[in-house]
C-alpha cells in the first residue's frame, strides 16, 4: 500500500481500520528509521510507538500540502531528536552538513563518561545483559516447544515469517493460502500476547523486561 491509499478523512475520523492499515504499512519502516539512530531494539520501538501516538494527536491538523510520509517521518524526526535532547547527546554531523532525510549523524558525546564508569558498574551491566539473554533463551524455547509438542508446525513457519524473515500479513496470508490476512495478524497478536506473558513470569522482580511493567504496557 503506498503512501497515496491511506484516506486522511478516515483517519482523522478515528476509523480503526484506517489506522491499522497506516500502522501495518509505517510501523517497520519507523521502526528501523528510529534504529538507525538509536541502534537500541527497545530504544527504537519505544520511539516507534511514540511516533503513532503523536500521529494520531497530531492527523486533525494535517496539513494537505504535506505527504502523509512527510508528516509520519516529520514526527519520528522530532521524536529521536527529543530523545537525544533529553539524554544530551548531540545531534550533529561530521562535517557540519546534513544526511538526505535532514537529521544528521548521531555522534555521541557522552561516550567519554560512559568509557569511564566504574568498573563495578560495567561488571553488573554485563551480568544484568546476561540474564536477559538467559531469559529469552528460555523464553522463546517454551514457546516454540509448546507449538512444536502441540503439533502446530505451520503456525510455526508463519511465525518464522512475520518475526524472523519480518514479512507483512497480507504475504504471509499468500504463502501460506490464507484466505484472509486477519487471520494470520490474530496469529501474530496472539503470539505477542503469549511471549509478553511468559516474559513477565521469567521477570517477577521487574528488573529485566523494564517496557512491560510501565502503565502503557498490556
Amino acid at each position: 500500500m503506498s503512501a497515496e491509499d491511506h484516506d486522511i478523512r478516515k483517519l482523522q475520523a478515528m476509523d480503526d481500520a484506517a489506522w491499522a492499515a497506516l500502522q501495518e504499512d509505517y510501523f517497520r519502516r519507523v521502526y528501523f528509521f528510529c534504529k538507525r539512530y538509536c541502534n537500541d531494539h527497545q530504544t527504537a520501538e519505544d520511539l516507534t510507538q511514540d511516533v503513532f501516538l503523536g500521529a494520531v494527536r497530531g492527523i486533525a491538523t494535517f496539513d494537505r500540502q504535506f505527504t502523509l510520509d512527510q508528516f509520519v517521518f516529520g514526527i519520528a524526526k522530532n521524536r529521536v531528536i527529543d530523545h537525544f535532547r533529553k539524554h544530551k547527546i548531540a545531534l550533529v554531523s561530521p562535517k557540519g552538513d546534513d544526511d538526505s532525510d535532514g537529521i544528521g549523524r548521531l555522534w555521541l558525546e557522552n561516550m567519554a563518561d560512559e568509557d569511564e564508569a566504574a568498573p563495578k558498574d560495567r561488571v553488573v551491566a554485563s551480568e544484568d545483559e546476561g540474564r536477559k539473554q538467559r531469559a529469552l533463551a528460555q523464553i522463546l524455547r517454551e514457546f516454540v516447544g509448546e507449538l512444536w509438542g502441540a503439533g502446530e508446525f505451520e503456525k510455526l513457519m508463519m511465525l518464522e515469517s512475520l518475526f524472523v524473515l519480518g514479512r507483512r500479513n497480507k504475504d504471509v496470508a499468500v504463502r501460506f493460502g490464507i484466505a484472509d490476512e486477519k487471520l494470520v495478524a490474530g496469529i501474530k497478536f496472539r503470539a505477542i500476547d503469549k511471549l509478553r506473558g511468559l516474559a513477565r513470569k521469567a521477570d517477577p522482580n521487574h528488573t529485566l523486561f523494564r517496557g512491560l511493567w510501565s502503565p502503557g504496557a498490556r
